[in-house]
This record gives structure tokens, C-alpha cells and sequence, in this order.
């Protein structure tokens, strides 16, 4: 895992104040670490700020310019920070070109097609709001041009939570400096940032982030745990019981059946009204079971999946759990939109407790769930645009449960020690997009609870298993949900 910070500002004020480092050492480092990213290209053009990210827009050109490199710098705001003011001097003693930004339109009509690579350095942290009119044509022309993309610290556009403006910059590659942000990984970043880099400022990484409070982890591949099974005199009861609730929409169940019996689960069963006698007519699979009530022997039970939203549909389910508050459970989907949901969720997290508990909203959902549980009433939008600060009000509300909020980058939340934490897992991918997926995902976790892992294991690890599952599809639009649990099993 990796630490990430809402703000790098204080870090960068942080390094100055214990080691010493200036502002123009830290920024001769971002320029030696961009210099790399453009080491291969022959014709740069650094599109640069009035501020400090445009200052290391100029530092970078000024050592190309020394390397005798083809560059154009496209001044884009005039300079006005004072050490951007500091490196636009060198780099014009250094003889660099320079296009200011009401020829901009002109140059890149004609010299468009012959950049290797352009390097945004206009807006760095801080950015908020939209472009103004000419910014915004200016961007969509270097979006345009068909090269290799770099953006410094922070595609512009981007703000501090990741939410965009129009016509944001589209990165190939963003080299963020110092530690990793929080405005990288939302699910609006994923389509500006691409591969991120992040570049030292002259001191070692770990000393740079020492001292400061990270707000989110970051979800590596490396942090994945498969529930692989080490011991040889083991049963089928050794590995857990799996209930998945049907209802309404079966489909949704048998999806979630199926990824929990391939994902460990000792014996699965769906639970539905006439489950046992209609087995045949409902297509499940022989080597799952069916029945009316939930087994004796349940270690863990997923509910919501093509449930039905009608209070009847969900309230025999809810008094099962109610009554076994020690059985794990998943909470998905269609529960998020039963009016008990508020008071089972106060029940099961009261005094903090551990509640055994993870719930998995898209952002359609968790809008619903938050209104349901008195914290807001919010659009779908605006669910996407503050899902981090909004993932942490939910689980302050009920610490002891564990939120996974699904998107393109997925945010998973829970209290520990007293403090909301969020991880962050941005490695899924778009043949995601498709209905089923979110079932599969579903019955991951509820394996995992069924076999004893914790609610924080079991939501990390199925949330990583079922990203990196994702990405060996071997088409991007045509992955089905049973495709994606037969990649779960390839990992």
C-alpha cells in the first residue's frame, strides 16, 4: 500500500522547514524527473501556468533546451508565482521559443502534427471551478494532437477531490511530485491521469511524507490475498456455509452463488420462498443448494441482489440477522432501498462495534442509502463528486461497518481506532461496465466472510481480485459475469 494526501502543499512545506530544501532545489528535482518522461521525444511543447506548476514547466525547459532538444514552451498564463517568474528568466537567458497564448490557436493549427510530446504544466493543486472560454479551446486542442501526453503533479482541471472541469487535460502519463494526491484517484481522474509517477524532490520518498497524516491508502496489485488453502485434513464445512438471498430477480443470486462457491466457499445455498420445490424451474445449478430458510450451519449471508424493494421482500431477511448479529453479512443493492435500513444498520453498529458488516452501493444506491439513513439527500452526481468526503460520513455514522463503494475507482471505508480510513483500488476496468459484475463482486465478499475473514480483509481482497480479474479480459466490451468468475479463478 501506499500513502495518499489531500494536500502535498504541506509536505512540500514540511521538507523545507526539516531539511532545508528550497523551493527552487524541490523544483529543479520536479524538472529532472519530467526530463525523464520526455527523455525519448525529439520535439516538446510544455504548455505552462502563472504559478508554481508552470515554473517547473520552465525549469523542464530550460534543460531540454540545454540538451539540444527541439521544444516550444506555449505560455499559457503569464507568469506570475515568483519562482516560476525565476525560471521563465533562465529559460529565456537559455534562448528557449516561446508562444504566448493569443498566437496559441495560430501555432497549433500549424505546427500541430509535429510535437512527439506535450507537457501540460498550467494548473497544478489548488486548480477549482471550469476554464475560462479560451482555456477550455486550448485544452481541447492539445487533448487533439495525436502524441504522447505528460501532465506535472495534477492533470489542469483537475481539483483537489478529483472532480474535473470541461475539458479537462488527458495524460498519457502524470508525474505527480513528491507523494501520491487524492485529486488522482477519483473516478473522473482515471480517464486524466494515466500511468502516475511519482518523482522525488531531493529528499527520500518516506522522509518527504513523514510527519503528515495521510488521508487514504492506495490499493496495490501486491496487497492481494487469494484464499488459497494450505491445509490437507480439511471438509467442505471447514471453508464456511454460504447463504446468497433470491428474490425478485434470480439471476442477480445466482451470480453471487456462483463467484462464492468458486472463491472458497466450502457449500453454498440460495435462500428463497419455494426455493427447494422450484430449483429445477429457476435453472440453479446442481452444485448449489436451495432452500426456504436459512441453513443451520450459515457462516455468512448475502442479501440485496435482485431482491426486490418491496418492505415484504427484505423484512423476514432482516429479522434473521437481527436476531444473529454475529453471522457476517454482505449488503448490496436493492436492501439499500428497505425503510428498515437505517434502524438495522444503528442496531448492528451500536456503540461501535463490530458489526460484521460490508455493504457494496454504486453510487445510484449509496444516494439512496444515504437518504434512507438521515445523512442527506444527495443526486447521483453528487455522490460521484464527493464520494471520498461522503464514503467517511457514512461510516462516522455507523463505525463498525465497512463501505465499498463501487466506481472506477473503487473506495472502500471503515473506522479503525477511532478514525474513518479510506483505500482506495483504481485497478479495475471498463469491461467492468456491464450488469452481473456487481454480483460477482457480491458473492466474493460473502465468500470471504463465510471463511472467516474479516470484514476489511474480505472487502479489500474480493475488490482486488475482482479488478485484477477484470483486466484478463481478453475483450473489453464483451466480459460476462461468469467470464469475470472464470478470471477470479485465473489469478
Amino acid at each position: 500500500m501506499q500513502k495518499i494526501f489531500f494536500d502535498s502543499r504541506i509536505l512540500d512545506k514540511a521538507a523545507r522547514d526539516a531539511f532545508g530544501l528550497t523551493e527552487d532545489i524541490m523544483m529543479e528535482n520536479a524538472a529532472m524527473a519530467l526530463e525523464k518522461e520526455v527523455a525519448a521525444e525529439e520535439n516538446v511543447l510544455i504548455a505552462t501556468g502563472s504559478g508554481n506548476n508552470g515554473g517547473d514547466g520552465w525549469a523542464l525547459a530550460r534543460r531540454i533546451c540545454a540538451a539540444g532538444k527541439k521544444l516550444t514552451v506555449l505560455e499559457v498564463l503569464e507568469a506570475k508565482s515568483e519562482a516560476c517568474l525565476l525560471q521563465k528568466e533562465r529559460a529565456l537567458k537559455c534562448g528557449v521559443n516561446v508562444v504566448n497564448a493569443r498566437d496559441a490557436e495560430n501555432f497549433l493549427n500549424e505546427n500541430g502534427n509535429g510535437f512527439g510530446c506535450v507537457v501540460d504544466c498550467v494548473f497544478g493543486s489548488g486548480f477549482h471551478g471550469e476554464f475560462a472560454d479560451e482555456i477550455k479551446c486550448l485544452m481541447k486542442k492539445l487533448n487533439a494532437l495525436e502524441c504522447k501526453k505528460i501532465a506535472c503533479d495534477i492533470p489542469s482541471g483537475l481539483d483537489s477531490y478529483g472532480n474535473a472541469a470541461e475539458d479537462f487535460f488527458m495524460a498519457d502519463t502524470t508525474v505527480t511530485m513528491g507523494a501520491l494526491k487524492l485529486a488522482l484517484f477519483s473516478s473522473t481522474a482515471k480517464d486524466a491521469c494515466g500511468k502516475i509517477v511519482v518523482a522525488g524532490l531531493g529528499i527520500d520518498r518516506e522522509l518527504f511524507e513523514s510527519g503528515t497524516e495521510e488521508c487514504a491508502m492506495l490499493l496495490e496489485e501486491s496487497d492481494l490475498s487469494l484464499p488459497h488453502r494450505k491445509k490437507q485434513n480439511v471438509n467442505k464445512g471447514t471453508f464456511g456455509h454460504t447463504a446468497i438471498v433470491a428474490g425478485e430477480k434470480t439471476g442477480a443470486a445466482l451470480i453471487a452463488a456462483n463467484a462464492a462457491l468458486r472463491f472458497g466457499s466450502g457449500l453454498v445455498t440460495l435462500v428463497a420462498k419455494d426455493a427447494a420445490k422450484n430449483a429445477d424451474k429457476k435453472n440453479i445449478p446442481c452444485e448449489l443448494m436451495a432452500g426456504d430458510e436459512f441453513p443451520a450451519n450459515t457462516s455468512a449471508v448475502g442479501l440485496g441482489m435482485g431482491l426486490g424493494r418491496k418492505d415484504e421482500d427484505s423484512a423476514a431477511y432482516l429479522d434473521f440477522l437481527e436476531k444473529n448479529e454475529d453471522i457476517p453479512c454482505l449488503l448490496d443493492a436493492d436492501i439499500f432501498y428497505s425503510p428498515r435500513i437505517k434502524a438495522f444498520l444503528k442496531k448492528r453498529t451500536a456503540c461501535g462495534k463490530n458489526a460484521s458488516l460490508v455493504l457494496t452501493p454504486h453510487p445510484k444506491e449509496f444516494s439512496v442509502l444515504l437518504e434512507n439513513c438521515g445523512l442527506g439527500k444527495y443526486s447521483t452526481g453528487e455522490v460521484c463528486a464527493n464520494a471520498f468526503e461522503l464514503a467517511k460520513k457514512f461510516c462516522a455514522c455507523f463505525p463498525g461497518a465497512v463501505l465499498l463503494l463501487k466506481g472506477a475507482v473503487v473506495l472502500i471505508a471503515l473506522t479503525e481506532n477511532g478514525r474513518v480510513c479510506v483505500y482506495a483500488n483504481p485497478h479495475g476496468s471498463n469491461a467492468l461496465a456491464k450488469g452481473g459484475s456487481g454480483d460477482v463482486l457480491s458473492g466474493l465478499v460473502a465468500s470471504l466472510l463465510a471463511q472467516g475473514w474479516s470484514t476489511k480483509e474480505s472487502a479489500i481482497n474480493a475488490s482486488l481480485a475482482h479488478a485484477l480479474a477484470s483486466r484478463l479480459a481478453p475483450c473489453d466490451y464483451a466480459l460476462t459475469p461468469l467470464e469475470l468468475i472464470q478470471h477470479v479463478c485465473e489469478l
